[in-house]
């Protein structure tokens, strides 16, 4: 059922002639016949009876005019009652979020909630796996964004999305035109790393142990605690790390870094959405997690 039909057909019925209706809409009397029949197809009756003075309901139309009014009044009660509760979300919001989502992925859903919610005072705190868990925990944020293994303990981990993992290398000779590395070609390779803590971090050392492979036996010659200097270095053909792709967009598309699959291996993450299971949460807290788990949040 359209509701501009119901509200084209209560006009007509109210105003008496289709000339005084087509004036009050904006909108030319062959276009408000056409909406008529439309309603009367739906319907399979004859709503409207024309006369010399214009046109009145049927007895047909009477029964949709009074159940139209009534839809009409909830439509426009739902829209009050939407806009009091959008104007009522306000206040300060204070997010965490592991690096790889907070510096390339979260601000744009920061940007739509905005939109939706222009009273929202949002802050965002950015850090590694393990001070986003702690600054959860302390009371130091309210919600926060994570990647890597499901937080533990008393908080709250919902699981919004999942990311692939790459192993990326310089855009060189030696690289480019490459698809696939092999285990053995990776474990000779110069790696850098994240800092512990790191939510990436967490998953690689996780999916080598499942190989058997422990951490000391990889060729690591770096560790940094920063995204961007691990992509500068690995640009500058230092050697080679792993990376989410979500954190890769703009180096793919300058064509300065590679992305390979490390062959026989699914390297992914789990990307959740968490709060402190005994904190009440507020009216705003709820409605950004509530975004956050639609994919409409609009990750970067």
């Amino acid at each position: 059922m359209n509701v501009n039909l119901l509200n084209t057909f209560v006009t007509i019925a109210e105003s008496g002639t289709l000339s005084k209706a087509a004036e009050k809409l904006f909108i030319s009397q062959p276009a408000l016949s056409q909406q008529i029949k439309q309603l009367e197809n739906y319907f399979s009756v004859q709503l409207f009876e024309r006369t010399n003075k214009g046109v009145s309901l049927t007895e047909a139309g009477r029964i949709v005019y009074e159940y139209s009014s009534k839809i009409l009044s909830l439509c426009k009660e739902l829209d009050e009652k939407m806009n009091d509760l959008r104007s009522s979300i306000s206040g300060i919001l204070t997010v965490g979020a592991t690096s790889a989502i907070g510096g390339y992925a979260v601000p744009c859903s920061i940007f739509i909630f905005k939109e939706k919610y222009p009273e929202a005072n949002i802050k965002l705190r950015v850090g590694n796996k393990k001070q986003v868990e702690e600054e959860l925990r302390d009371g130091q944020v309210d919600v926060a964004v994570i990647e890597g293994i499901r937080p533990r303990g008393e908080i709250t981990a919902e699981e919004i999305a999942t990311e692939e993992l790459f192993v990326i290398a310089p855009n060189n000779n030696r690289w480019n035109g490459k698809n696939t590395i092999t285990l053995e070609e990776f474990l000779k390779e110069p790696l850098i790393v994240r800092e512990q803590g790191s939510g990436t971090r967490e998953i690689v050392e996780e999916t080598f142990a499942a190989l058997g492979i422990r951490w000391n036996e990889l060729n690591i010659i770096m560790e940094l605690s920063s995204n961007d200097s691990i992509k500068a270095a690995v640009e500058a053909g230092h050697g080679i790390s792993i990376m989410p792709s979500i954190a890769l967009k703009k180096e793919l598309y300058n064509k300065t870094l590679v992305t390979l699959n490390l062959e026989g291996i699914n390297l992914q993450q789990k990307i959740y959405v968490a709060y402190k299971e005994d904190k009440i949460l507020n009216k705003l807290a709820k409605a950004f997690i509530h975004f956050m788990r639609l994919p409409s949040r609009g990750f970067c």
